[in-house]
């Protein structure tokens, strides 16, 4: 099943399915068989062989041998964390996940699995069963039995392309390491690259590891009952599956083959997929995640209060701000007149209106373009009505207090890198950030903390914030624009005014196109044939467009005038957390009075976000990778995680040795040969 953002699907894994005539040997990799019909008179006994030939004839003999076997998976499961649980935290769901596929040894040039994946047809269902019904199918089950895809139904050829670029993110991933033993020489070093493939086939009683139902394009993945898994593939989808489909089915692949998925994960399973993947410093590893996880938590639970405290004190800011408008309106108006008669401006009007003119009128056109944006022009008008927009309080207001909960959130989306294993994403849940919320053990530590960091305006406060707070900071901006090279000179020029007002143009000329597209057929927008109505269509054109322009100019100086004050601020307030939570959770107690005294408001915050993981990992530890599979409780979780690798959230297409670990074992048990007798290891690029 493929992570995508903010989904939480259910998700149907295809039943282990054994083809008929599956030839999977019953011995190990030393049995007889493997040996018979190589030549004639060739001995079955390997090691009678040896003892005629010896062992370097044994091994030219042995690296001919093609071994194929069947690998069906024993039934297995895994836990995600991926449905709403109480007070917004993340709940527990179980999923199946099964091997089956095919094993082929080409003596010792290389291996391929290939997976033969049944295409089929089905629907499932899109209605939420209705509260006490009984016997009612789930959201997403399968409806009535799967037919063939129709042999000139498109879905056939988007499945076999699929297949084959999902491929892709596998092709020279895997390569298997090994030696054979040798009594008189060093031992041979092997190394048998590993080529995946998949093979599709469309008949209800084809024989197949396993079955997939493709959907078609009017069904969409990512609607209702529809996400997309390992048995439900979509040739349309949402934008919240915003991978191409060759990563999001390269994904899927990776289940067929029985690797488990390592996004929305507990603490306690991303404790033991370290273990998995990196055994000598999993628990070093685990601490320092940890410890990130505490300052995600506390900046969560601080960001509403910390935004709350900005929209209360904001006012001081926007009354700086607004106090500029005479001086950007008067640099607005020369860029506006200088941005008007630029080329791309004159090209897009002109283009707009012979869109809407009949031939007829064309040579008159470039007259108009002229007149309407210099003559006829009023730049300093339509750049006072665009800084007003700009400069209102309230937006101004939206605008900053946007920008500041953006700035408060994107540190969450930052990837942690875990040794050992690669990059990890900590995942708040919403119930992460009303944690500090009113009534709340911590909302007065965390309205304290909120106050002394953003500022506060009010009776007996200052009238300003003190500099020394976010509000304080904004509110001194304005005071330096209007210098030689401040923010109004620099972002208010011509070529800008130009770019948003062509730009402006063109939006709007493509408006009109699109609403005429959209008429009945037979039915035409009617064509502006003389020139009086041609000049009106200018003028709106060119007014509306440079008001636009100077809005969105004005909008954009704040914006970036004011982000890098954000951004410092919960930069620096993520500098304190650290310290905190450091000072808390690395530092020895003999260090603790070099540390310093700590603002007791932090320390609570701190103290208790680390309780809140501690209790989640006691109420979850030791239950492994699938607590639900082995019939352990799954709490609810504050934090979950997702790898950022292939079988994680598949942001990238990274791929590790330690998934691998099954097939390995299949190959050392079942395809080494007598004389290789220490097993294959993996190695993944």
């Amino acid at each position: 099943m493929t992570e995508a953002s903010g989904r939480m699907p259910a998700e149907r894994r295809p039943a282990p399915h054994a083809p008929a005539g599956s030839r999977a040997a019953p011995g190990g990799a030393e049995a007889g068989p493997h040996l018979a019909g190589l030549a004639p008179g060739l001995p079955a006994s390997p090691l009678r062989l040896q003892r005629l030939a010896g062992n370097r004839s044994v091994a030219a003999a042995v690296r001919k041998i093609v071994q194929r076997v069947e690998v069906a998976g024993v039934p297995t499961g895994e836990t995600l964390y991926n449905q709403p649980g109480a007070n917004g935290a993340a709940a527990a769901a179980p999923y199946s996940i099964n091997a089956n596929y095919e094993m082929n040894r080409n003596g010792d040039s290389g291996v391929t699995v290939n997976v033969r994946i049944k295409f089929l047809s089905q629907v499932r269902n899109t209605v939420p069963p209705p509260p006490g019904v009984a016997g009612a199918p789930p959201l997403g089950a399968l409806i009535g039995n799967p037919v063939e895809i129709p042999a000139a139904d498109t879905r056939r050829a988007w499945a076999q392309t699929t297949a084959a670029s999902a491929l892709t993110h596998w092709a020279n991933r895997l390569t298997l390491i090994g030696e054979e033993f040798n009594f008189f020489s060093a031992n041979t070093r092997k190394r048998l690259p590993v080529t995946f493939q998949a093979t599709p086939v469309f008949g209800l009683n084809d024989p197949a590891h396993n079955t997939v139902i493709v959907h078609p394009s009017s069904v969409v993945g990512g609607s209702p009952g529809n996400p997309i898994d390992a048995g439900n593939y979509y040739v349309a989808k949402d934008a919240g599956y915003p991978a191409n489909d060759d990563i999001i089915y390269a994904h899927e692949y990776g289940h067929l083959l029985g690797i488990a998925d390592e996004y929305s994960q507990s603490n306690a399973q991303m404790n033991a997929l370290l273990h998995q993947a990196a055994p000598g410093g999993a628990a070093s590893a685990m601490a320092a995640l940890d410890r990130t996880t505490v300052e995600r938590m506390v900046l969560a639970a601080m960001s509403r209060p910390l935004h709350a405290q900005l929209v209360a004190a904001i006012g001081p800011v926007t009354d700086a701000i607004r106090a500029q408008r005479a001086a950007v309106k008067r640099r607005m108006g020369a860029a506006a007149r200088q941005g008007a008669v630029d080329p791309a401006v004159q090209t897009a009007l002109t283009a707009a209106l012979a869109a809407v003119a009949t031939p007829g009128l064309a040579p008159r056109i470039p007259g108009i373009v002229a007149f309407q944006t210099t003559t006829n022009f009023s730049n300093l008008e339509r750049a006072g009505e665009g800084v007003e927009a700009g400069f209102s309080a309230a937006a101004l207001t939206a605008s900053i207090t946007n920008a500041y909960w953006q700035a408060l959130l994107d540190p969450q989306a930052t990837n942690v890198a875990v040794a050992g294993l690669g990059d990890v994403r900590v995942n708040m849940t919403s119930g992460m950030y009303a944690a500090a919320g009113p009534g709340s053990p911590v909302a007065g530590s965390a309205a304290v903390l909120a106050g002394s960091t953003v500022g506060a305006v009010g009776p007996g406060l200052p009238a300003v914030p003190p500099p020394a707070t976010l509000a304080g900071q904004l509110a001194a901006l304005p005071g330096t624009w209007s210098a030689a090279g401040g923010v109004i000179e620099t972002g208010v020029t011509g070529p800008a005014f130009a770019a948003k007002m062509a730009a402006a143009i063109s939006g709007a000329a493509a408006a009109q196109a699109a609403a005429a597209a959209a008429l009945p057929p037979g039915v035409a927008a009617p064509a502006i044939g003389a020139a009086a109505p041609l000049y009106r269509r200018a003028y709106e054109l060119v007014a509306n467009t440079a008001r636009t322009a100077s809005q969105e100019i004005a909008s954009g100086l704040v914006a970036a005038a004011v982000q890098p004050v954000l951004t410092s601020s919960v930069a620096s307030f993520q500098s304190a957390i650290q310290a905190e939570v450091t000072r808390i959770m690395a530092t020895p107690p003999g260090g603790l009075a070099a540390a310093g005294a700590p603002d007791p408001n932090m320390t609570a915050m701190v103290n208790a976000m680390k309780a809140r993981l501690d209790a989640a990992k006691a109420a979850t530890a030791g239950s492994g990778r699938d607590p639900l599979g082995a019939g352990t409780p799954a709490p609810d979780q504050d934090v979950t995680y997702s790898y950022q690798g292939l079988m994680g959230s598949n942001a990238t297409a990274t791929l590790r040795a330690d998934q691998f670990a099954p097939m390995v074992q299949q190959f050392n048990d079942r395809l080494r040969t007598t004389f290789e007798r220490t097993p294959f290891t993996a190695e993944v690029r």
